[in-house]
């Protein structure tokens, strides 16, 4: 630009020869010329041009070099009625002017661009006080300001993908856990309170009771957390009882530049409504087996009365006593075969709040007693091999029912009457954790499984019983497995003469029923 500078005719412009130039329009366009900051100069009343190398980019080629020496209003018929008041402030009043990151479009490269700048007027006095030009100091911030609008506008999608997230979401800042950004679910859950810039023992003090800041202390030490069908007691309201939620959710440390963790981020879903459906679906497949224990019961019980009813008429119309002697023994081997039902029975429904001891034989022993007439209809051969040496702590009403119902399942599988079912308990090792525990395999000689069937037996409502089924005792056999840190695996076939199905049940002897494990394997030896 100072050789363009040099070398231009300005006898053809306002400012005449240079050589007949005033000092201070030498030393301003000197200055401007040896400056790498982006500089412009509009000199006298006709508003003359210069400018030097580092602002010549910001003009393209529509506008350089033919720009240099012109009169500011024809190079800038786009902007001048923008710029143009700002300019006759300066040059008649000497008023200076600045501007950060202000939006002038201009038109270069054949078009009209979106141009930002950031600029000042400022202007040029000689030695009588009297403004001559005015010097522009300037930078183009184009880049900048629409890296920073991408940027915003990025915080502000995300942002809006959090308030429309289908899940909870909070972001809690400094020691004190102060909320400082919710979306809508997180409101919902907490009911809509104001709890914006609030620490959270201030915000949800419930959750000071339910030991919730102390997990988030724990969480603001780095020490990430995960939560599963967790209860919040949420306050309602004054004087209203605590509305009981069930939520699923992570508590993720919030990480600064050099690794420190400067918050927490709460994510999560509520699943109260899933929950509830869960419990009363849990309540139905428990009518449901109360209704099968009914009917076998009574089943059982039925027989040995009508042999008690039968000998009693013998006994009476007997004229030998000791033919009625042998009536009555008869009779009272059949009561006390009742009384074993009934006391089986007892012990099989029988819940505790606290997990007992309890043999592998004695279970097996006191679920098989509830089939024995079905058994013996059906002409089903029962072999067993009990090696489970360790008693098994676990809740005993609940294992009961998980065999009642693959012993059950496996008679109704059994459509002939060579069938057998094998029954066998042994100690075993869980691969994966190392664990010492009760491994008890049911294996019939039933018609077997397709493999479709074979993996949807464990989905609630699944049945192949028709209308006599609920189709939830096998899916809440595996949640009282999961439930005791067990595992369940099966193998089934449907070859002619080689049918039938193997269930094989893991259940740890070192109880830990606190913890639920959702994605049970099959790892046994």
């Amino acid at each position: 630009m100072a050789d363009l500078t040099c070398t231009l005719d300005w006898r053809s412009t306002p400012v005449g020869n240079m050589h007949q130039w005033p000092d201070l329009l030498l030393s301003t366009v000197n200055m401007l010329l040896a400056s790498q900051q982006p500089m412009f100069l509009w000199w006298g009343e006709e508003l003359t041009q210069f400018y030097n190398d580092a602002y010549r980019p910001s003009l393209g080629a529509d506008k350089h070099p033919s720009a240099l020496g012109q009169r500011g209003p024809e190079c800038w018929p786009e902007i001048w009625p923008v710029i143009g008041p700002l300019i006759d402030d300066v040059m008649k009043l000497g008023r200076p002017y600045w501007s950060e990151n202000q939006l002038i479009p201009i038109f270069r490269n054949g078009r009209l661009e979106d141009v930002y700048w950031t600029f000042s007027y400022s202007p040029v006095w000689d030695a009588n006080g009297i403004v001559r030009g005015t010097l522009v100091v300037c930078s183009e911030t184009t880049g900048k300001v629409l890296a920073e609008k991408a940027v915003t506008d990025e915080r502000l999608r995300l942002l809006e993908v959090l308030q429309q997230a289908p899940a909870f979401f909070a972001l809690l800042e400094g020691p004190d856990h102060v909320i400082t950004m919710v979306n809508p679910l997180y409101l919902r859950l907490v009911n809509n309170r104001d709890v914006l810039g609030k620490p959270v023992r201030v915000a949800l003090p419930e959750a000071v009771e339910q030991g919730y800041l102390e997990l988030l202390d724990r969480v603001y030490q780095g020490e990430r957390y995960l939560g599963f069908d967790a209860r919040f007691d949420s306050f309602a309201g004054e004087g209203l009882p605590l509305d009981e939620r069930y939520v699923d959710f992570i508590y993720e440390p919030l990480r600064g530049p050099e690794g420190e963790v400067t918050g927490i981020i709460a994510l999560g879903v509520d699943v109260t409504d899933r929950k509830r459906s869960h419990d009363a679906l849990l309540q139905n497949e428990k009518l449901a087996a109360v209704g099968r224990l009914a009917s076998s019961i009574a089943h059982e019980i039925n027989n040995p009365l009508e042999a008690v009813t039968n000998l009693i008429y013998l006994a009476r119309g007997s004229e030998s006593s000791s033919e009625t002697q042998e009536y009555l023994s008869n009779a009272e081997v059949e009561l006390r075969r009742v009384s074993a039902i009934t006391n089986q029975t007892l012990r099989f429904h029988r819940q505790t709040t606290s997990p007992t001891s309890c043999t592998a034989e004695d279970l097996v022993s006191s679920t098989l007693s509830i089939y024995q007439g079905r058994l013996a209809n059906t002409h089903i051969q029962i072999l067993r091999r009990d090696r489970a040496r360790r008693p098994l702590r676990c809740f005993e009403g609940e294992i009961r029912q998980v065999l009642s119902n693959f012993i059950g399942n496996a008679i109704d599988s059994i459509n002939n009457e060579s069938g057998r079912l094998l029954i066998r308990t042994r100690d075993g090792i869980n691969r994966r954790t190392g664990e010492l525990g009760l491994v008890i395999t049911l294996a019939d000689s039933g018609v077997g499984m397709n493999p479709i069937t074979a993996s949807c037996i464990f989905e609630p409502f699944f049945t192949t019983k028709g209308l006599s089924g609920t189709g939830l005792g096998l899916w809440v056999s595996r949640e009282i497995v999961d439930r005791h840190r067990g595992h369940i695996a099966i193998k089934t076939s449907q070859r002619p003469n080689h049918s039938g199905t193997v269930f094989t049940i893991f259940l740890p002897y070192e109880e830990s029923l606190q913890n639920i494990d959702r994605t049970p394997e099959n790892p046994y030896t």
